[in-house]
């Protein structure tokens, strides 16, 4: 497997990135959640290399091991969007199958929108199109009562209060990642997750609803959710509904991360569907 790493300038700043195996059959970019978590819990994307394809992970910009500009003009959406284009430009990766994860997710949408043309195929892993329907949505797997002790506090702004904690940790437990010894890149997202606190710094998602124009995307889509997932399956059907010809997967066992809870069968599923897609 060919292996590199390094930083690319995009839109003026330095962006790292690793790429892993060869382009045979196609490249995949994928984009991380947050906003504001890093490329590392993708890896088990590298998998893809052993069946032909490349695949691009980076951090975006604020986030990880890439550039970390004091203004908040440059963590908007649409700059986000243009960023993605940027790096697909600046390694010369030509038509992409894109992937989004989370957030990710929103973002690959948002970019299949304007930038059609630079992609192959489109795949949504626990994404969303809304973020009203996301932050209004909870997994109706979750016990209620955690959920009314993470918003009664989460309203008070009262994030150290023990029990507030103690919510979280059940929520990412069972609806982050599953499995009982979480895998070390998955923790170093976590760790290194940016908590964006620059002065004037809006929510980049805040009435950010994309439902309606989801018709206008034309390409082969995959999309995958867990039963358990931190983004309410109902995001992902949501998204099928309005994108013609989709395909939708649930992984009926896992939450967030089923390139960790289900790699093997999510990695097929991914396999399956860019052999397909590369026809189309």
């Amino acid at each position: 497997m060919e292996l590199s790493q390094g930083h690319v300038e995009v839109l003026g700043f330095k962006l790292y990135y690793r790429s892993f195996g060869r382009p045979d059959k196609g490249t995949v970019l994928g984009l991380h959640g947050g906003p504001g978590g890093t490329h590392d819990y993708l890896l088990p994307l590298a998998d893809l290399a052993q069946f032909g394809h490349r695949v691009v992970l980076f951090d975006q910009i604020g986030c990880g091991r890439s550039e970390r500009p004091q203004n908040s003009k440059y963590y908007t959406q649409s700059r986000a969007v243009d960023e993605v284009e940027g790096v697909r430009k600046a390694l010369r990766l030509g038509r992409v199958h894109l992937l989004g994860s989370s957030y990710g997710g929103a973002l690959a949408l948002d970019v299949a929108l304007r930038y059609p043309k630079g992609m192959r195929s489109l795949i949504i892993v626990s994404g969303f199109a809304s973020d009203a329907l996301n932050s209004s949505e909870w997994n109706p797997h979750l016990p209620r009562g955690i959920r009314k002790t993470i918003t009664k506090y989460g309203a008070k702004g009262d994030f150290k209060n023990p029990k507030y904690i103690a919510a979280q940790e059940v929520l990412y437990r069972t609806q982050a990642c599953r499995l009982r010894v979480w895998p070390y890149d998955w923790c170093y997202s976590a760790e290194h997750h940016t908590h964006f606190n620059l002065r004037g710094l809006p929510d980049r998602l805040e009435g950010w609803d994309i439902t309606d124009h989801l018709p206008e995307i034309r390409l082969p889509c995959l999309i995958t959710a867990g039963k358990y997932d931190l983004v309410s399956p109902k995001c992902a059907r949501a998204i099928h509904e309005g994108i013609r010809g989709s395909k939708l997967v649930m992984f009926d066992k896992g939450s967030h991360l089923p390139m960790w809870e289900d790699r093997v069968e999510f990695i097929e599923v991914v396999r399956d569907f860019l052999r397909g897609a590369k026809t189309r």
